[in-house]
């Protein structure tokens, strides 16, 4: 009996040993187990992170270039509208210089004729062949008027300012009359002091008004 105890004491201690040694076996291969699944969780959010830096900086490239894009559009812009307003300007001052040539031969061009006179009463008669007709308002048939304060009296007065060179207030009109036709006219005019003296010849042109001929310049009044 005492030896059948003894086995029996035995055999629970190696059934006691077995379940320790299995319990912590169990642990240890829980213990594995967790680990491996947090090297394995710490592994794909590694993985999508290195995805995420690599989209970033696959995209940032794109950003920069289409900026860049962006910005040499702006550039290009600029410099054509740059371009376009140095060739206007270029385009204008060269339109000025050709209408200042143009002027500049107009006057070279002109001539300007004296005549001595045989008339006691004309100092000379002077011919200027860059006389132009001043221009008119009136429309349709002209109809010379010699009635003070109409248009075409007005516009007759100016004809001879225009000749004469002197002002509105430094002209006394002695005479306006007609000269020989309808649309031809005389006018006798001097300065307020009486030094200038002048009478001059116009002709009227159709839509663009009276036009100085000649131009006598007087010793004296007739």
């Amino acid at each position: 009996m005492p030896q059948e105890t003894s086995r029996r004491q035995q055999l629970q201690k190696k059934k006691r040993a077995n379940l320790l040694i299995n319990s912590l076996l169990g642990i240890v291969g829980l213990l594995i187990i967790i680990t491996l699944v947090n090297l394995l969780s710490s592994n794909d959010q590694e993985t999508a992170s290195d995805t995420e830096a690599e989209q970033t900086e696959q995209q940032q490239p794109a950003e920069d270039e289409g900026q860049q894009e962006v910005e040499s559009e702006d550039l290009a812009g600029a410099d054509a509208a740059e371009d376009q307003a140095e060739e206007t300007e270029a385009e204008d001052s060269e339109a000025s210089d050709t209408e200042a040539s143009e002027d500049a031969d107009k006057e070279q061009t002109a001539e300007i004729t004296t005549q001595p006179s045989d008339d006691p009463k004309v100092k000379e008669t002077i011919v200027n062949s860059a006389w132009q007709p001043i221009g008119t308002s009136q429309t349709g048939n002209h109809v010379s008027s010699y009635e003070k304060g109409t248009t075409d009296w007005n516009e007759k007065l100016q004809a001879l300012q225009y000749a004469t060179g002197l002002s509105p207030d430094n002209m006394i009109t002695i005479f306006l009359g007609n000269g020989g036709s309808p649309q031809k006219a005389i006018g006798t005019v001097t300065s307020n002091d009486q030094s200038e003296k002048y009478r001059v010849y116009l002709e009227w042109v159709d839509g663009e008004g009276w036009k100085p001929t000649k131009m006598d310049v007087l010793n004296e009044l007739p």
